[in-house]
């Protein structure tokens, strides 16, 4: 029943986009709409609360799988400004002005069409010192919350370490004949230059679910080195899948995959080939886990800090 927020004319353009990003589109380019009136009218108290309340819902939703690394950035940017204004209405201190707010409709108008301004029309030294909101997808708390905030915690605390591209990597599912038979399964992420020296690495949570022949993630994982870093300490990322043995009571490497940086194309699904335990930062005992047409698969955002 969201559809009815649309203003007309803003739909057709975004008649290609996923129906769920649509509506939240329109939800909160209406929800904008009210909060920046408000504010143009001097009820700063309304205002505020408006800006926090679209900041902290686009927060929790820059995660979903169909949001692109442009939306991203867009939605990122987005929520640091009206976090600024809300910032700025409370002390007083004019960084983001009224003005600036109503130079962001078109963004608010376009988000998610694929037609959105090609530069931000704000600068980022008016905004890039707000404090990030906490995320909140607004009405009843739902049990995907805790992953909302944690990720979008990760997500800016990256921006703010890393200088450079911000690489995202939402693990989906790794492809096992025997799936099912693993306790406890994650995947390390591991960065390692062409020494083999570690440059980052990061564990997954425990996996969500245990298929017949996948064992199921969809867990976003933000690098602590920019993609500029790594390209230019010739860097590969690796991929280990884990689980628990009860009977050594230890945590056991199962299988391995490695990613060249050519192979890492941002906004398409990337499939890599299983190997043989153990993990060779050398690449060269590489040996086929399995004779099945079984594979690793991810997805990979950039975002520019």
């Amino acid at each position: 029943g969201l559809k009815a927020f649309c203003p007309q004319g803003v739909a057709k353009a975004g008649a290609m986009a996923v129906p769920e990003k649509e509506a939240l589109r329109c939800l909160w380019h209406t929800q904008f709409t009210k909060a920046q009136q408000a504010d143009s009218w001097g009820q700063f108290h309304e205002a505020q609360e408006g800006y926090l309340a679209v900041a902290s819902q686009i927060a929790a939703k820059q995660a979903l799988p169909s949001i692109t690394s442009k939306e991203k950035d867009s939605m990122h940017r987005l929520s640091l400004c009206l976090s600024a204004r809300a910032e700025a209405l409370k002390t007083f201190k004019e960084t983001v002005t009224s003005v600036d707010m109503k130079n962001l409709d078109p963004v608010f108008q376009t988000l998610f069409t694929g037609s959105e301004p090609e530069t931000f029309p704000i600068d980022p030294s008016k905004y890039q010192h707000a404090a990030p909101v906490i995320p909140n997808s607004g009405g009843e708390i739902v049990c995907g919350e805790v992953e909302e905030l944690t990720d979008w915690q990760q997500q800016q605390a990256v921006l703010r370490n890393v200088t450079g591209t911000v690489v995202s990597l939402r693990i989906e599912k790794i492809g096992l004949k025997d799936a099912q038979d693993y306790i406890d399964p994650f995947m390390t992420v591991l960065v390692a230059d062409g020494r083999t020296n570690l440059l980052d690495s990061h564990d997954t949570p425990i996996a969500k679910e245990r298929r017949a022949t996948h064992v199921i993630f969809e867990h976003q994982v933000y690098l602590n080195i920019s993609l500029e870093d790594m390209r230019n300490q010739g860097a590969a990322l690796f991929f280990e899948f884990k689980h628990y043995k009860p009977k050594k009571k230890k945590i056991s490497t199962r299988c391995w995959a490695f990613m060249e940086l050519d192979e890492l194309k941002c906004d398409e699904e990337i499939v890599l080939e299983i190997y043989h335990k153990p993990t060779d930062l050398k690449k060269k005992k590489i040996n086929l886990h399995s004779e099945k047409p079984l594979y690793l698969h991810m997805t990979a955002t950039f975002v520019h800090s």
